[in-house]
Formats: structure tokens, C-alpha cells, sequence
């Protein structure tokens, strides 16, 4: 088992691994999941539910890349809120844009498994939740 140093940096490392974003951020993300790493985003927007796979978790990120353009940037470093030997929480300020919309700058609230130094499960939430539904309305 990991220790919470280890994992916080695990965390601060994947952030860092989306870089400029595109097919190639998300890349370098997917390699720091379990090969089956099921995730729950909160919300009733499209991108809302539950995935199954690392595949399916980057399907949803891609068509998240999609809707906006690619212009998706993190306002910050992700703050990580705690870090322990198996879990990792922090809020993070994603910057959304898309065409014929004002920029929205929206907090997320994840939290982290973690299992032999790589991310297990994933959970997050929408702290204006409203907000991001109404910008990626389900179909």
C-alpha cells in the first residue's frame, strides 16, 4: 500500500500528465488507471453516469474534448484536500469553452481510489452543478 506522499504526488503527476490536453493528455491520463477502473460522474448533464473501463472513461472524456473544441484548461493546480494510503480527494477549477457560449469556469470535487500506485475507482461531483448541466445538456 501506498503511503498518502506517494498518492498525493500520484495525484499531482496525473493532473500534470494532461498538459495541453488533446487525444495525447488523455492519453497519458489512461496510463495511470487500473485496467478496470470504474468511475461515476455526478450531474444530469451528458456527460453525467457511471462507466465500466478505462475505455469507457476516456470515451467520455473525448466527447467531453468534442463538445467544447478541445478548450478545456484547468484554472489552477488541482487542490488536493486529502491524502491518505488509499484515497485521495481535491477540487479542481475547469475551464470549459465552446462556441456561442461565455467560458464557464466550474468546481469539481473528486474523489480517488487508489491501488498498487495506480487510480482504481473515480468519483466526481459538480459544485454548480446546474450550471454544467445546462453547458453540456443531455441529449
Amino acid at each position: 500500500m501506498a503511503t498518502a506522499s506517494e498518492n498525493h504526488q500520484l495525484l499531482t503527476d496525473y493532473y500534470a500528465a494532461y498538459g495541453d490536453g488533446g487525444p495525447e493528455g488523455l492519453a497519458r491520463m489512461a496510463s495511470f488507471y487500473t485496467e478496470s477502473k470504474p468511475s461515476y460522474t455526478a450531474g444530469r448533464s451528458e456527460l453525467s453516469g457511471e462507466t465500466d473501463s478505462p475505455e469507457e472513461s476516456l470515451r467520455v472524456m473525448r466527447r467531453l474534448q468534442e463538445l467544447s473544441g478541445g478548450n478545456i484548461t484547468f484554472a489552477a493546480p488541482p487542490t488536493i484536500l486529502v491524502a491518505g494510503d488509499a484515497v485521495v480527494a481535491l477540487v479542481v477549477h475547469e475551464k470549459h469553452a465552446r462556441i456561442g457560449k461565455p467560458e464557464l469556469v466550474v468546481p469539481r470535487l473528486y474523489v480517488y481510489e487508489i491501488t498498487g500506485g495506480k487510480i482504481s475507482r473515480s468519483f466526481g461531483w459538480q459544485l454548480e452543478s446546474q450550471a454544467f448541466d445546462a453547458y453540456y445538456p443531455a441529449a
